[in-house]
């Protein structure tokens, strides 16, 4: 196989190139994995409204993160070495890896308003299940209500037909509903009112926490596009590359 004296110029350029894009690529992969954990904190903290699933866009991109290490060795070492066999796994795996990205882009912007129906879905049924201080369905609804200001999942009024809204002993919402500073009971006997109590949050958790999931989302989106034009241009010098070790070869 030609050693890197018997490139041209431009085909050592190239070959350097590739090797500084494979770096990084390879940064590029543990960033995805960083931010990809980040997004799946907050899934994770609201897995109850997500049909306790733990398949989730961050997952999938950290596992993204991942493969991108692995294929960026192909490439750093197919560089160094010359090696067409190994440009060629590499150009391939990135070709395969874009096609992946464009098929769950596609499906995500299909099956998106069909998500958000379930979150709410799930956000419904899990209001008949609050209660127990040490039950998890009543820990996600209280860390939801107070961290994103929220009430109920559409409306405050959607406690009034939960099992714990109905109480006699309770006849309102949840003091996580209410905003600071919080006494113990405040959400409490606020059904007979004329008009909303002032002492509780308006707005609903449904718009609060899918406005939070589209945000991560947007990172997420972000992060896969640049990805996706860094893999093209990669993909390009990697074939200018193989092209120009396979001319020398061929001369040699």
């Amino acid at each position: 196989m030609a050693t890197s004296s018997n490139l041209g110029c431009g085909p050592l350029t190239v070959k350097y190139l590739v090797f500084i894009f494979n770096f990084l690529f390879f940064i590029s992969g543990l960033v995805l994995m960083i931010v990809g954990g980040i997004a799946q904190g907050f899934f994770s903290s609201n897995m109850i409204f997500f049909h306790g699933r733990y398949e989730t866009p961050a997952m999938g991109i950290v596992i993204l993160g991942a493969v991108i290490l692995v294929i960026s060795f192909f490439g750093c070492c197919g560089a160094k070495r010359e090696n067409v066999f190994m440009l060629r796994v590499f150009a391939g795996l990135m070709v395969l890896v874009l096609l992946l990205e464009f098929a769950v882009a596609i499906t995500v912007a299909v099956l998106r308003p069909n998500i958000e129906e379930l979150v709410k879905k799930n956000m419904n049924e899990s209001m008949q299940h609050y209660g127990d201080p040490k039950d998890l369905v009543t820990i996600s609804w209280d860390d939801l209500q107070r961290k994103h200001h929220c009430c109920g999942t559409v409306n405050y009024t959607d406690w009034r037909t939960t099992a714990y809204g109905s109480n006699s002993s309770v006849e309102g919402v949840p003091d996580s509903c209410c905003k600071a500073p919080v006494i113990e009971g405040c959400g409490h006997d606020i059904w007979e009112e004329a008009t909303p109590p002032s002492q509780i949050y308006m707005t609903p958790c449904y718009k609060a926490i899918t406005e939070s999931a589209r945000a991560n989302t947007g990172a997420i989106i972000g992060g896969i596009i640049g990805l996706a034009l860094l893999q093209m241009v990669g993909v390009w010098m990697s074939c200018c590359l193989i092209r120009a070790v396979k001319e020398r070869y061929e001369i040699l």
